[in-house]
């Protein structure tokens, strides 16, 4: 099937993949690109990476925050296992707040409620990593390759 896709049409790449997502990052580009996202896979479901921050809200107290989150960032590799960094939307930190629920992030059920009608430059870096075991996941989604602020 594939070598009779290939000799029928010539221009069949994808165009959301790894391999474009990895030549946009390394383009010239007038706005430099630094961070491919991605989503992994545990079988067929979306992997949901929880990490823990704190805060302070209203108060003098230091708060645990628990943050979930799709996406992620590769920071480091080491051995079989991977260093993540978990990101969100801004916009989700700011409608978590416009809705009384104050310095709580919004905690997204699903990859695709967490991604879908967002703008790619609203999507930041938390500064919350996870280490995780490369053997268990079966699948990788790169999203467009963007320039992520810390």
């Amino acid at each position: 099937i594939l070598a009779a896709q290939k000799k029928a049409d010539k221009d069949n790449g994808c165009h959301s993949s790894c391999k474009q997502s990895i030549e946009d990052l390394l383009g010239e580009r007038k706005v430099r690109k630094n961070t491919i996202p991605f989503i992994l896979y545990c079988g067929c479901e979306p992997y949901k990476g929880t990490g823990v921050t704190t805060y302070h809200c209203h108060s003098k107290k230091t708060k645990f925050k628990c943050v979930n989150s799709f996406i992620f960032k590769v920071k480091d590799i080491e051995k079989e296992c991977a260093v993540l960094e978990l990101l969100v939307f801004k916009s989700d930190l700011k409608h978590s707040k416009d809705h009384g629920e104050k310095c709580h992030s919004k905690d997204d059920h699903s990859a695709c409620s967490q991604i879908d009608h967002k703008e790619l430059d609203d999507l930041i870096g938390t500064g919350i990593c996870i280490t995780v075991d490369l053997s268990c996941f079966c699948s990788i989604t790169c999203l467009p390759a963007i320039h992520l602020r810390h």
